[in-house]
């Protein structure tokens, strides 16, 4: 029996990214179900309402605004349980809910969503690790995540190449080398961030090529995610003010940085 959803491990990770496990909280404003972002009918009409609700001007902004918060609620956690835990955690997207709790100051005071997940399920690794990996990859992006970001591109409408790029600058900082890793812990870390961004093929995320390739370099014998932006988020639509890797200012605009 795999102990992982118990563990120390797990839990750190579940109040890392703010997950609440079990079904949404029954005070919250608003529920959606993660499966429903895959139905364009659905997701219009909430992407719609989220709008309003974050001030966002326009659906495209909103849209691509949700991607970047599915790629820390949802794609962030998983992708640390399988590389730095070496598990493999999933839960129906029927039976997750994004919320908005009745008092967002109280978790964070913000009016973006949370995750609440519910039926996780875990497996560790057999001995193939790398057929592991592949399959645990194209289960969180082709299957699960792609039709997700399909249905966004075409309500907002949004680039897809933008929505990819926000699920990678929230997953990127996953990556960056640190000091306290140990030199199997940093070596494998830096397998799955290569064969994650560079190796993979397209249709281990329902798509012709990895989309991921665009937004990374090759750097002292290592992939690494680039400094800037290739696309833009639209955020500085939202806020008035840039974001440090926003591809359409320069060094010489310091005072627009966010």
């Amino acid at each position: 029996m795999d102990n992982y959803l118990s563990s120390a491990s797990w839990r750190d990770v579940a109040e890392d990214y703010r997950l609440w496990l079990g079904g949404p909280p029954k005070d919250s404003i608003r529920t959606f179900a993660l499966s429903q972002l895959q139905e364009e009918a659905a997701c219009r009409e909430y992407v719609s309402w989220l709008k309003d609700y974050i001030g966002a001007p326009d659906m495209q902004v909103a849209a691509s605004m949700l991607a970047k918060r599915i790629g820390y609620l949802w794609i962030a956690p998983l992708l640390t349980a399988m590389t730095f835990h070496n598990r493999e955690v999933s839960f129906p997207l029927d039976n997750s809910f994004l919320y908005h709790p009745a008092s967002p100051a109280f978790i964070g005071d913000t009016h973006f969503p949370f995750l609440a997940v519910n039926g996780l399920r875990t497996a560790s690794p057999p001995e193939d690790r790398e057929a592991w990996r592949e399959a645990v990859i194209e289960e969180i992006f082709a299957v699960q995540l792609a039709p997700l970001l399909q249905t966004l591109a075409a309500i907002g409408p949004v680039p897809m190449a933008v929505l990819w790029e926000n699920i990678m600058v929230r997953i990127a900082p996953l990556y960056s080398p640190g000091t306290d890793e140990s030199g199997q812990d940093r070596q494998r870390m830096q397998a799955d961030f290569a064969f994650l961004t560079r190796m993979a093929p397209g249709e281990l995320f329902g798509s012709r090529r990895n989309p991921f390739t665009r937004f990374t370099e090759h750097y002292d014998e290592a992939t690494v995610a680039k400094n800037k932006r290739s696309t833009c988020c639209f955020y500085y639509r939202m806020s008035g003010e840039y974001c440090r890797k926003c591809p359409k200012i320069d060094n010489e605009n310091e005072s627009q940085l966010k």
